[in-house]
């Protein structure tokens, strides 16, 4: 628990975990005491390390805590811990959490909708909405191991980079500007195909067989313009199974979908008649939580809702493109999300855009917050505006560098599925 010695802001909010969480993600809680708020992070009831599954082995009641109950019971705590240290119930109480903490604040809005006034949920480890889900993660954990066989990984780091390159050379331009980004790689039409070794094998090229295995990984999640991230993800740079394959390696995967089904409940009819509002973020490059699922979630939540301006009324989703899992990649990455969800919250101003930069230098990571030494503009070295989905950003003119040379527009045609 932070908090503030000095001038206390009046608000409460919760940061969330990361992975199989087991520790407590500080990073979060001290980037908006900062700001003067009373901010709680926990480590969802187990001790473990980011990878770990072994604390989940007959242990319901820890799965029960990390599927839903710890985070609402750490609401509870952090809330009353304020009141009796600054003698008065908070204003205003807010969570926000990326990755397994995207999770978090989607289970939280779903099951526990009167905990929070405000929620932002970035790139949440979710699964398919819609489909039965044997376990978590089960399209990475299928991802990750078409890439490997016998302790070798199955493309090398310079075949995933000549794949990343003909991606972007394909559908640059879907928004109107050759910046190395693909707005939305959903109407990419790129085969892999192109390139199929024509003669001897090299690392330029692929052979029939990596074909087919790069045309399976991009309908199980990661989309083009993905590749980048995979190198480190997927596969070393030495040639063997990237950071994802450890979390897999025990046989004992926990089948928590009966818990919760993986945060795809859409109906928010609870949370919105609370007047919560929630903001939803997605890197479009995502290697880790894949784009299709935030998506596919938003839009059935629209279905149930009934109408487009209804859902938004509450609830916005935002893709960003070229983002990665962790911001590294290429993408404007990072946006003040707390910032705009304070102005939906307290003085009912709907974000109908967002202004992303991609910084400079961005050494420390807290998720949907950001260390306030890292926003001068000193750092930025370029802006683009974020529309709510499916409102994208198209370049105009101008300074390709600067947020005001794009318009938004409403893409029509055929999405690639």
């Amino acid at each position: 628990m932070w908090m503030p010695l000095d001038i206390w802001n009046g608000k409460f909010a919760q940061g969330g975990c990361g992975g199989r969480c087991g520790y407590i993600l500080n990073e979060g809680c001290e980037v908006v005491v900062e700001r003067g708020y009373a901010c709680l992070a926990a480590d969802l009831g187990h001790k473990g390390t980011m990878y770990d599954n072994l604390w989940a082995i007959d242990n319901v009641p820890g799965e029960i805590d990390f599927g839903f109950r710890a985070t609402h019971v750490a609401t509870i705590t952090g809330k009353e811990l304020t009141r009796r240290f600054y003698g008065r119930e908070a204003k205003y109480s807010y969570y926000f959490g990326a990755s397994t903490g995207g999770r978090q604040g989607l289970v939280a809005a779903q099951r526990f909708p009167r905990d929070f006034d405000g929620i932002i949920a970035g790139e949440p480890a979710m699964e398919t909405p819609g489909e039965e889900q044997g376990q978590a993660g089960g399209k990475l954990f299928a991802t990750v191991a078409r890439l490997s066989s016998g302790g070798k990984a199955l493309l090398s780091p310079a075949e995933i980079l000549a794949l990343h390159e003909r991606a972007i050379a394909r559908c640059d331009m879907d928004d109107n500007l050759k910046d190395g980004i693909i707005a939305d790689p959903r109407r990419c039409d790129f085969d892999p195909a192109e390139l199929r070794c024509a003669g001897a094998k090299t690392s330029a090229c692929l052979t029939d067989s990596q074909v087919d295995l790069v045309r399976g990984l991009y309908a199980s999640g990661p989309l083009p313009g993905s590749e980048k991230a995979w190198i480190g993800a997927y596969v070393t740079a030495d040639g063997r199974p990237g950071r994802y394959g450890p979390r897999y390696e025990n046989a004992y995967r926990y089948p928590y979908s009966w818990i919760f089904n993986d945060a795809t409940n859409p109906d928010l009819r609870p949370f919105m008649k609370h007047g919560g509002k929630l903001i939803l973020y997605q890197g479009w490059a995502d290697e880790a939580t894949f784009p299709r699922n935030p998506v596919g979630y938003y839009e059935t939540v629209e279905r149930l809702i009934g109408s487009r301006d209804a859902t938004q009324s509450f609830f916005r989703l935002f893709m960003i493109p070229g983002e990665s899992h962790i911001p590294v990649n290429g993408g404007a990455e990072t946006v003040d999300y707390l910032s705009y969800l304070e102005a939906w919250v307290e003085r009912g101003e709907a974000p109908n855009v967002l202004l992303a930069a991609k910084l400079k230098k961005h050494e420390r990571f807290a998720g949907p917050v950001t260390y306030r030494v890292y926003l001068d503009p000193t750092n930025i070295a370029f802006t683009r505006p974020v529309y709510p989905y499916p409102v994208q950003a198209r370049y105009r003119s101008g300074d390709p560098n600067g947020a005001a040379s794009f318009v938004p527009y409403t893409p029509v045609g055929k999405i690639l599925r």
